[in-house]
Order: structure tokens, then sequence, then C-alpha cells
């Protein structure tokens, strides 16, 4: 396999615009493939770009990140999923990354033409911030198939029969570490830092307690919030204070100023479970004090949503024109298992897996602060005080 990774100098010419894009004829689309244990949120004219049945040809692929590489979480697991599916066909593949500074989209725009224009049989890519990017450009190019991640399109403004989406249930992965969180705390007081007080984080929130409470209907939950992603200091404060206030184990929806959750965890000897990525496996590496103490880590498991995705693909079975929204039932979310998490006593293994089998089957639905009122989430809050 020949696999090539490519920074994109995104001093691009303007002549590369939009109106530069060609547009080309669109394919006749099947039927649609069959039911998925998903929820897809488009209406029922959703087709894939090949028949069931028909051999996909793949011998060119680009993965392009709203970002660069070791940024630990989604977009990593995104080039993982993207290596093994290249390596497992002997295709080539190319990940390009756009980097962080760039904010101009007509220059991401021009890129991406220039990317669908290059011979690539598929295109991967994913994040929010890539949403403009893509409904503005998969529509000039009906016969490129998009599959992409964690980012939810609208498929009412945009034509894109040729586009898979999906994001996630961070809600049900909260869950699963609220689930472990009741069953380690020796206080009944375990403690939520999250960053702004903006929908998906709140879901975060309402999840963990949800799970906490599920197992200990009398839990104490303490919640703070940093407004800020990156403000590890104060992200430490908080926790300190949470833990003075009896709370043992601590879990973080703050973007990297999680890093502050996980030092309070380390120097006051208490539990953290870790989110967005494999935080025991990170600080294995970096620092064992603080790998010492985090339980597990429940993330958005994208390489293997990733991997899910174009193997239905391949089989003809995935619902291009939709979006799709995944979680514990398909591993799209959840616990990693890893020797970190081996560690916990088996009772506590024993209910995630039961908790695990309740969300695939329906018995348990997660809640989700996604639409719910102002009062409705400081309900919730206040139900755990």
């Amino acid at each position: 396999m020949k696999k090539k990774a490519l920074l994109l100098l995104m001093a691009l010419s303007m002549a590369f615009s939009l109106a530069a894009c060609g547009k080309k004829e669109t394919p006749e689309a099947p039927e649609a493939g069959p039911e998925t244990n998903t929820e897809t949120e488009a209406g029922e004219e959703n087709e894939p770009a090949e028949e069931a049945g028909e051999k996909v040809e793949i011998g060119k692929i680009v993965t392009v990140l709203p970002n660069v590489r070791g940024d630990g979480g989604t977009h990593d697991l995104a080039c993982r999923a993207s290596e093994s599916i290249a390596e497992s066909i002997g295709a080539e593949l190319d990940i390009v990354e756009l980097g962080t500074a760039v904010t101009d989209s007509a220059k991401w725009e021009a890129a991406m033409c220039d990317l669908c224009e290059a011979g690539y049989d598929l295109i991967i890519t994913g994040g929010s911030l890539m949403k403009d990017t893509i409904q503005t450009v998969a529509p000039m190019y009906p016969e490129m198939p998009f599959i992409c991640y964690d980012v939810s399109l609208d498929f009412d403004t945009a034509d894109m029969a040729n586009v898979y989406s999906m994001d996630f249930y961070q809600n049900e992965a909260a869950y699963m570490a609220g689930v472990i969180a009741a069953n380690m705390t020796e206080s009944n007081y375990i403690g939520f830092v999250g960053a702004t007080k903006i929908p998906v984080i709140y879901d975060f929130m309402v999840g963990f307690i949800a799970g906490a409470q599920e197992v200990n209907p009398d839990i104490k939950v303490a919640v703070a919030f940093t407004n800020d992603f990156n403000d590890a200091t104060l992200a430490k404060e908080l926790a300190l204070a949470q833990i003075t206030d009896g709370a043992d184990v601590l879990y973080p929806a703050c973007g990297n100023a999680a890093a502050g959750v996980y030092e309070a965890a380390r120097d006051k000897d208490v539990y953290a479970i870790g989110n967005d990525q494999d935080v025991a496996a990170k600080y294995a590496q970096s620092d064992e004090t603080i790998q010492k103490i985090i339980l597990a880590s429940v993330m958005k498991k994208v390489d293997n949503a990733v991997a899910s995705a174009y193997e239905r693909y391949v089989a003809g079975e995935l619902p291009f024109g939709s979006q799709e929204t995944v979680g514990v039932a398909i591993d799209g979310a959840g616990v990693v298992k890893n020797e970190y998490y081996e560690e916990l006593p088996d009772e506590v293994k024993d209910m995630v897996a039961e908790y695990e089998q309740k969300i695939t089957d329906g018995t348990v639905k997660v809640p989700t602060a996604l639409g719910m009122s102002p009062e409705e989430i400081d309900e919730i809050i206040n139900s755990a005080q």
C-alpha cells in the first residue's frame, strides 16, 4: 500500500474558486440498503451510490482533516480507520491536513474542489468545521462518494445524494461513564466539569447524571463549568473544589482543559474517567501518576464508525443522502475496552455490559439535552444536588 501524508498549503490561489469547480452528471441511484440500528434523519428516498452486490473498486482514498494530525481525538481516529481500510484493500491513501489557523472557507472549498478532481475514489472527512465546505462542494461532484464523520449536515437544503454523514450519541458515552462512576464512588458523590454551556456539553452532563442515577438514585453530582475549552488551570480549581466538597470520581467534558481535572484527581488521590480519547493510554506514555487514577475512558469511537460505514458502502448498504447518529448499539460511542479497563472489578464490568445491552435493545433510552429547555436542564442538575 502506498500511503502519503500531505500538508495542504493554504496559500491557494483564489483562481481555484468555486466557479472553477466542475459539475458532473448525477448517476442513477438504486434503492436504499437495509435498515440499521441507528437513527436516520433524512427522508425515505435516500439512496446509496452503489447498487447492492455491485463491486466497488477503490484504488485511491483521501482523508481531509480540518485540523492537523495529533489531536488525540476524532481526527486521529479517522486517520486510523482510513489507514486500516487502505491497508486491507491495498489502496493508496493521502491524508490532507487543512491546519488549525485557516478560517477562509473559500480556500477550503477551493481545496476540496481540487481534491474532487484529483482522481480519488472516496473522500473521508468530518468535523463541524467542514460542514459548509461539504455542503457547498459535494453537490458539484455527485459521482464522488463522501463518508463524513462527527458532523451534522443539512440534507434538506443541499442536494447531497453522494454523501453519508454520521454524528454520535455523546450522551450514551457519558451515560456509561456515569454507570462506572456510581459503581466506583465511596462517598456517593461524583463531579462533572463541563466547558461552555452549549447543548453538546449539556448532553454529556445529562447522560452522565442519568447513568449515575440509574445505578444509585440517591447519588450526588457536583456540576461546574469553565466557560472555556482550554483553561486547564480553572478546570483544576473547579475540580479541586468538588473534591474538597466530597466528590471522589470526576468526569470532564471540557476539551483540552480536562487536563486540569485529571491533575486535580491525581493530586488528591481520587478517580477520574477520561473523555473524548483513550486518556489512560495517553498518560501511560507521559505521566503514569495520572494514568493510574483513570478508571476508564469513554469516547466517540470514530474509527469504528468510519470502518463500519466503509464496510456498508462496499456492500451497497450505506444510506447515502442521509444523516445517522451512531452510539453504543454499533460500538460507535462508549467505553474504551483495553488493558486499563480490564483492571476494573468484574462486577463493574458486568454492569457496563448489562447497560450496553439495555441501550442496544432499547430497554434503556438515554435522555439527551438536545432540544431540552433551560428549565429542564436545570431540573436535571437540581435532581442530583
